[in-house]
């Protein structure tokens, strides 16, 4: 942890809790009044919580309940959230690995904007695909979590910029009093590594009635354990190995300590000195198992602190100190190097050199030379061997972030008006620390002779090849706010109450790769450049306003100005009529929008990034073709369908690099969004809310989308997307196939390997999506038993799509095929409560859909699945998940949890076009004792 920062978040503390001591001097006894609460989403304080927008509450009871040990699974307990980023199982490839982040509908973490107390947190150090910023759940101690309110609507009126699919605000304990210490454990049934432990503690003192303050502070620590594919070996389903590409999936890897002479697919030779437990009895090559170096998932410690301290200024004005901290490590678990990093000699790579503005490449790893030590032809060999002085912890990726935010809030009063206040500073960063190919030392290694295999070679010369390679980010915003809220005058229906402020924040954002990167020399390795700085001022207002007797109109509007682009006004509209007791209708319509962020507009040199898992329309189904060729040939050998599935996997999950400029002159994506629902409650004990959403988001800002560019790559323009040749590659698979197929006549007719894409970013691109929220309530008391609770909440997607660019029309909805996932999703939970015991089942169940997406109208024909098999290809099942809670208050100051996650193990539902995913039967216990 930075010790620095850490103590100045614990001196910060300590100067307010030596404040409040003061603070009761000021405070003098006030007269009752009747309380009023802020609801999410409007500014304007209220007796009844009901609004005309739809808002879920997930209280501290139904945190405990959901067995979540991170924001993250708070969140995402939550039918109308799912998860963006998860900082346990994202690739160690990506920009913004060790940070989790939620995102609503559909439009992603950047269109969903995350409260904390009301007010914004600073954006993780690392935007996520080198773009998006967004904030990372991590940073957040779940422990200290009172509740969260999620808005299911467009809120731009209210909050500004992000604010398109909803708003999520995490609120955290205001008043504790006492001490008390959590620890809990969770293990996973038959992976005993996949395991993490959780401790946390709190303690406040002071009674705000009484003492004229309260102050807490809480801590906590996370730990997960990261496990590997060893590990789950025999876990995977026989199913698994049939589907596309993954026949060989656990095959043992050509790459091995001792290696193979790769003369050509169809003649490939162990090197010499291989031991004769690892010569393969089939084709004779030296391998190893490579299972037990891959990581499945990351090392993981987390800690966080937050404090509150409230107290009172004179009569009429409470102060709110707060202060949040957090630190996370994560550390991903890697193999040693391969020769050639796994490549094969005669495929190439391209990258971009950022600071040279040019692209570097095609190029191809080395070839042993004649004379090498290893070498035993008269011609240059590719020899594929693993580095083993490259494991131990030599090979390794690691990212540490730290978080911070210091605020203080005032609310008092002015006359008849309540007001607000707050001023804070928060800062984020992140350094993604690992080691890549550098393509000058590596080369000069193996020509030059100097790399000696076998052996444990000299730190400095592994570290001339592997150089370690950074990434730095860090942003920063300092903001005031002020609001006024009252009553302007009454109305023959009630009083038009009101809010106008404003809020001004200062952001800065920087991002850099080291400049190895930046200069090319790592190959394949893509980076970004950016520093900037960008005021933003805005003003907004708000109404009330009761028509007549039970109807009530809401109206909202807000201007934003940033930077150097034009002000832009968001307006909401929202309408609420209690028809009766029972039933309220209501209904928005409102304006959103995001604004450019300082890697999209600011003056940085932009990025280069690689796509991965494209489907190459024009190659995959000739790269499919050829592999069936090899993979149903019951000749076929283990290792030349583990070479054939690699040849076909190039084209049809092919990465793309690419290469992306800033852009100064983009608009703010814009959005106009609907809803209109009813909530029925035809008594205290039931109630039902249905609400129908409609949002269309457009001028979207980014590049392209793959899928779009290479629909349309007859139509772009000369030189926009690069293809390279691949012909030797090319010429290795057919050979390959040769063996097998001697009457193959299918060729790659000239068809390039997908090389490069300049992609700058754009307003360009739309998305729509449409559904149903819905949710249930009811409260049975039982004689003689206790309390039944019984909850539904639900979402039913009509639809999804995104605009064409090649096309110019709406692409077809996605709402139930692989692009988006099932129609319906539905969480039920049932909770009784019976003396010192409190029970709760939870079914959470994701209606199924087709296999077929954009990208792949008809996927599995398109991929040669067998007839017996084509069935269970086209389309994933329905899942169902059962979760149980149970807690236990019958000792004195102490509470235990226990939680069980899948209680019935169920497997998720056949995915043959992505393979076996596992959902694994998990317990968690915890013990709470207050003092």
């Amino acid at each position: 942890m930075k010790l620095k920062q850490m103590t100045k978040a614990l001196m910060a503390v300590g100067v307010v809790h030596a404040m409040v001591s003061i603070a009761p001097a000021f405070a003098q006894d006030t007269a009752p009044k009747i309380q009023k609460i802020e609801i999410t989403g409007s500014s304007i304080k209220r007796t009844n919580i009901e609004t005309s927008a739809s808002v879920q509450v997930l209280t501290r009871e139904d945190i405990e309940r959901s067995g979540a040990t991170t924001a993250l699974g708070v969140l995402t307990d939550s039918v109308a959230v799912g998860t963006s980023l998860n900082a346990a199982s994202s690739s160690s490839g990506s920009f913004a690995t060790g940070a989790s982040a939620v995102g609503m509908r559909g439009l992603g973490k950047v269109a969903t904007l995350v409260l904390v107390n009301g007010r914004r947190i600073a954006p993780y150090g690392l935007s996520d695909g080198a773009q998006d910023n967004f904030t990372d759940l991590n940073a957040i101690a779940a422990d200290s979590i009172d509740r969260v309110e999620i808005l299911k609507d467009g809120a731009s009126a209210i909050y500004g910029s992000d604010a398109i699919a909803g708003v999520i605000n995490i609120i955290l304990r205001k008043n504790f009093q006492g001490a008390q210490i959590k620890a809990g454990y969770t293990g996973t049934e038959n992976l005993s590594d996949r395991r993490t432990r959780n401790v946390s503690a709190i303690y406040g003192y002071g009674d705000v009635a009484k003492d004229g303050f309260n102050t807490y502070l809480t801590i906590e620590g996370n730990k997960r354990d990261g496990y590997t594919t060893e590990e789950m070996r025999n876990l995977y389903p026989d199913w698994h190995r049939l589907t596309p590409g993954r026949s060989t999936w656990d095959a043992r890897s050509s790459f091995s300590p001792t290696g193979n002479y790769f003369l050509s697919s169809t003649n490939i030779v162990a090197a010499p000195g291989c031991p004769a437990g690892d010569i393969d009895p089939v084709d004779k090559q030296c391998k190893m198992d490579i299972l037990q170096y891959g990581g499945q998932t990351t090392n993981s410690e987390r800690y966080a602190l937050a404090s509150n301290t409230r107290f009172k200024i004179g009569s009429e004005i409470d102060a709110n100190f707060e202060v949040t901290y957090s630190k996370s490590f994560d550390s991903y678990i890697l193999s040693p190097f391969n020769v050639s990093n796994g490549s094969a000699t005669s495929s190439s790579s391209i990258w971009y050199n950022v600071y040279g503005g040019k692209m570097v490449g095609p190029f191809s790893y080395p070839k042993l030379p004649v004379g090498h030590p290893n070498n035993p032809y008269s011609t240059p060999v590719e020899y594929r061997a693993r580095m083993m002085d490259t494991g131990d912890g030599f090979n390794f990726n690691k990212t540490n972030s730290d978080q911070y935010r210091v605020m203080l809030a005032l609310d008092g009063t002015l006359g008849n008006y309540d007001w607000k206040s707050a001023f804070g500073h928060m800062e984020s960063t992140a350094d993604k620390v690992t080691r890549a190919v550098s393509a000058k030392g590596y080369t000069d290694a193996i020509i030059n002779k100097t790399y000696v295999f076998g052996k444990k070679n000299d730190r400095a010369l592994l570290e001339s090849m592997f150089p370690i390679r950074t990434t730095n980010g860090k942003s920063a915003i300092t903001f005031m706010d002020a609001t006024l809220t009252g009553e302007l005058m009454q109305l023959p229906a009630g009083p038009l109450s009101f809010a106008v402020g404003a809020d001004v924040r200062h952001e800065a954002y920087e991002m850099k790769s080291s400049d190895n990167v930046l200069n090319g020399e790592l190959v394949g390795i893509f980076g970004l450049q950016v520093k900037d700085s960008r005021n933003q001022y805005s003003i907004f207002s708000e109404a009330t306003i009761p028509v007549v007797k039970n109807f009530e109109v809401s109206a909202a509007l807000r201007a934003d100005k940033q930077g150097d682009f034009d002000a832009h006004v968001s307006p909401k509209l929202g309408l609420r009529y209690t028809v009766t007791d029972a039933l309220l209708v209501r209904a928005t319509a409102s304006g959103g929008f995001r604004a450019p962020n300082i890697v999209e507009s600011g003056n940085g040199l932009g990025r280069s990034s690689v796509s991965n898992g494209n489907n190459d329309l024009r190659r995959c189904p000739i790269a499919t073709t050829l592999n069936n060729l090899i993979q149903n040939n019951p000749a076929a050998t283990t290792a030349d369908k583990a070479l054939g599935n690699s040849y076909r996997n190039g084209d049809c999950s092919a990465s793309l690099p690419s290469f992306v400029s800033s852009n100064p002159d983009l608009k703010p994506e814009t959005s106009r969004s609907y809803t209109m629902g009813l909530v029925f409650a035809p008594s205290r004990q039931w109630s039902f809310g249905i609400d129908y959403y409609n949002i269309e988001r457009k001028d979207e800002i980014g590049t392209r989308s793959v899928v779009d560019i290479l629909k349309g790559e007859a139509s772009l323009p000369a030189g926009q997307l690069l293809r390279v040749d691949n012909s030797a590659t090319d010429n290795e698979f057919l050979a390959l196939v040769k063996k097998y197929a001697p009457t193959n006549s299918v060729t790659f007719q000239n068809i390039g390997k997908l090389g490069m894409v300049y992609n700058p970013y754009v307003n360009t691109g739309k998305t729509r999506a449409s559904g149903f929220d819905f949710d249930a309530r009811t409260t049975i008391k039982l004689d003689n038993i206790g309390t039944l609770r019984l909850n539904l909440d639900g979402n039913y997607e009509l639809k999804y799509q995104t605009f064409s660019v090649a096309d110019n029309t709406w692409n077809k909805n996605v709402v139930g095929t692989y692009d988006r996932g099932g129609q319906l999703g539905a969480k039920v939970t049932a909770a009784l409560k019976t003396g010192n015991w409190d029970n709760a089942v939870i079914v959470n169940y994701a209606s199924g859909y087709s296999s077929n997406s954009l990208s792949s109208p008809t996927y599995c024909v398109t991929q040669k699945v067998a007839p017996e098999n084509m069935a269970t290809c086209e389309r994933i099942d329905a899942s169902t998940f059962v979760n149980y809670s149970l807690s236990y208050t019958g000792i004195k100051n102490t509470k235990l949890n226990f939680f069980v996650g899948n209680v019935f193990a169920a497997e998720n539902p056949t995915d043959w076009r992505g393979g076996w995913t596992p959902s694994f039967r998990t317990f968690y216990v915890n013990g709470t004792y207050k003092f």
